[in-house]
This record gives structure tokens, sequence and C-alpha cells, in this order.
């Protein structure tokens, strides 16, 4: 919701008309697992409205940033019915795991990618750990695959990276339908980060959600064994994992667990930071906090995940190390505590990365020229 509020913007401020559809989560609708994966084979009442806003609106395209559960693949059939080429954001890997995540039991998993039928993802009841709705998931992408709406009703699929790309073209999509075409953050303005950093002590920071896969246990297990005098480690956010991080702050009074903080705290806290922490240990999708790193020129430190680390790695922002690794990560943040100068001209390349790939300026011009061709 929030890619897609940004980009209405963009488009609109590039002088773009834009009508927006959503439909609320499937909690707050009341639906269960199996009824919400039931409406992801076939949502006709979707369809039906999709239908109507193209006759009203008749737009150019159609983008759909999610059709998972609740639209349902056969909006795109609308769109085609109706004429109107579609584009999709992949913004997780639903069309390759009915999880949407590539993650199982504590590991990355791809046992589903590549297979027709995700099997797989049925046996160990990936969606909702619910044999009901991941039956229904797995019939939605079964059938969609069968029909032709991946191949013939979607004229291009947005990936936000280039490992995305592949691990779709991997699992059957046409590789001359899938783009690489990132998200962007607003631009906060380069500012003087170095005066916000030389008022307050040495820090790095981590803003998420305290779950596993975030790598919240392998940061804090890496900090034990890091030498990072000078240094404080500060923490926002909230979750099942809250608990960990408050005990460790009580134990080490160079970590802070500073809880939830507003969109603003957060983007103070990542400026005023010396590196910003990204270490999630599943395959997510070029995450929003390495972008507003950037954004503010403060490197990051992420894991060695292709889709995260693979730009800034090449642009050195920052440093990657091994996923799930504390032993990995300890030597970088020592050398976080004892180089102060490298990471500050890592701070500028940071800022340079954003400007270069994910500012809405090159997002409109990457937009764009999607719907050109598209539309061509």
């Amino acid at each position: 919701m929030e890619v897609l509020a940004h980009e209405a913007v963009v488009l609109t401020g590039g002088g773009h008309d834009v009508a927006s559809y959503t439909l609320p989560p499937t909690e707050q609708l009341g639906l269960g697992g199996v009824r919400a994966g039931a409406k992801a084979v076939w949502n006709v009442e979707a369809c039906r409205e999709v239908e109507d806003r193209i006759r009203n609106f008749r737009p150019d395209v159609v983008h759909v940033h999610t059709p998972f559960p609740l639209l349902s693949p056969a909006v795109f059939r609308t769109a085609r019915a109706m004429d109107v080429p579609a584009v999709t954001t992949l913004h997780s890997y639903r069309y390759s795991c009915i999880a949407a995540t590539c993650y199982r039991d504590g590991h990355v998993c791809e046992d589903c990618v590549g297979k027709r039928l995700k099997l797989p993802g049925l046996r160990h009841r990936c969606y909702r750990d619910s044999a009901g709705a991941s039956a229904a998931l797995t019939a939605s992408l079964s059938l969609h695959r069968a029909i032709g709406t991946f191949h013939r009703s979607v004229d291009r699929f947005l990936a936000l990276t280039d490992f995305s790309r592949r691990l779709l073209i991997r699992d059957g999509i046409p590789a001359d339908k899938v783009v690489v075409k990132p998200n962007s953050v607003p631009d906060p303005g380069a500012g003087s980060e170095s005066d916000v950093r030389r008022d307050q002590p040495r820090y790095v920071a981590f803003a998420g959600r305290l779950i596993d896969i975030k790598g919240v246990r392998t940061l804090l297990a890496a900090w034990d064994r890091s030498e990072h005098d000078g240094l404080q480690l500060r923490i926002a956010g909230d979750g099942p994992l809250r608990t960990l991080v408050e005990q460790a702050s009580r134990r080490d009074p160079s970590v802070s667990s500073l809880g939830w903080l507003t969109e603003q705290d957060v983007a103070d806290l990542m400026r005023g930071a010396d590196a910003v922490l990204v270490p999630s240990e599943w395959y997510e999708g070029l995450p929003l906090v390495v972008l507003r790193s950037l954004a503010v020129g403060t490197p990051v430190i992420v894991s060695d995940l292709d889709n995260i680390s693979a730009d800034v790695v090449g642009d050195d922002a920052g440093e990657a190390f091994q996923v799930g690794n504390p032993a990995a990560l300890a030597p970088v943040l020592s050398r976080l505590a004892a180089e102060p100068m490298l990471w500050a001209e890592r701070g500028t390349r940071a800022r340079a990365s954003y400007e270069r790939r994910y500012s809405p300026t090159v997002d409109l011009s990457a937009l764009e020229a999607v719907y050109a061709g598209v539309v061509r």
C-alpha cells in the first residue's frame, strides 16, 4: 500500500492521471485463510469492479501491485479483455511460492521454484499454516499458469532486483516480460548528516519488525562478539523478539531498545547513524529501509543475499556479511567502530547510490518507459 500510494504521487507529479483501486486486508474483511485463498483463484466481484473502473476511467495501462489473495490474477484477464495492457510489481515471490517468502522452517526454501504445481508448499501448508488455504493458493497459481494468464494477460512483470527477475524466469515466466524496476522513496534532501552525527555518540541503527527472519538474533549475537568501543547499538521496532532486545539493553549499556518510532523519528535515527543494519535472513525484496538509509546518506550493513546486497556492494555504499552468521557480522561491526572515516566516505556514496537508482525522478522515468513499451 505504501509503495502504491507513493508511485501514484510520483506519477501525478509527472503530469499523469491516476485512479487507484484497493481492497481491505483479509483480516479486516473477516476472511479466514481458506476463504482468502479461494478468492485468489478467481474473484468475480473484484473483476466486475475493475471492469467498471476501466470503462469509466479509460486508462492507458492497468498496474497491479499485488493480485494475491483478494484481487486474484483474474483481474489481468479483465484488463486484457478490455484491450488495456497490464503490468504488475513483484513485491514478493508469490508467483513462485505460495508463502511469498521462499522461506520455511528457519531457512531459505526454493522447493517450489520451477515447479508448475507447487506441491511442496501444499505439503508443508506454507500459506497461513493451513492445508485448505494452501490448496487454494496452489490452485490459483496452477490454474492461471495453465490457462495462460501470466503469459498472455500480463505484459510486464516489474522485478525489484535482478535476483528477483532471475528467480521468476527460472519459474517459467518469459524473460522478455520481466524487467527490473526498483521502488523509490521520497527524497529527504541531502541535509547535513555530519552535523547531525557530531552532536551525539556514534551508533549503528536497526529499524524494523523484531522477528527472526529480520536477523535480530544474529545481530545481537554479533554485537556481543564485536569490539565496538565508542559505538552504540540502537534498535527501533516491535514484535515477538522485543523482550529479547530489552534484555540485551539491560545487560549491555551500549544497546538501546527504542520501541516503535514514528516515520520521522526513524528517518532521524538513520540520518544520525554511522550505518544502518539490515541483517535479513530471507529473500526480502529490496527493503525500503535500505532505500531510506541511502536517501539520508547513511551506509548499510546487509546480509549477503544477492537481492539485498548486490547494489550496496557494487556501489560501495556499505558492506555485506554471510547471512545468519554472527561470527561474520562481528568483524564488520568492529571495523565500523575502528574506521569512522571510511564509513563517512561510504555515506557520500550511499547518497549517490540513492540519487542514481531510487529517487522519485528515476522512478518516474522508469515507469514511463515501461508504460510506453506496453502501450506500443
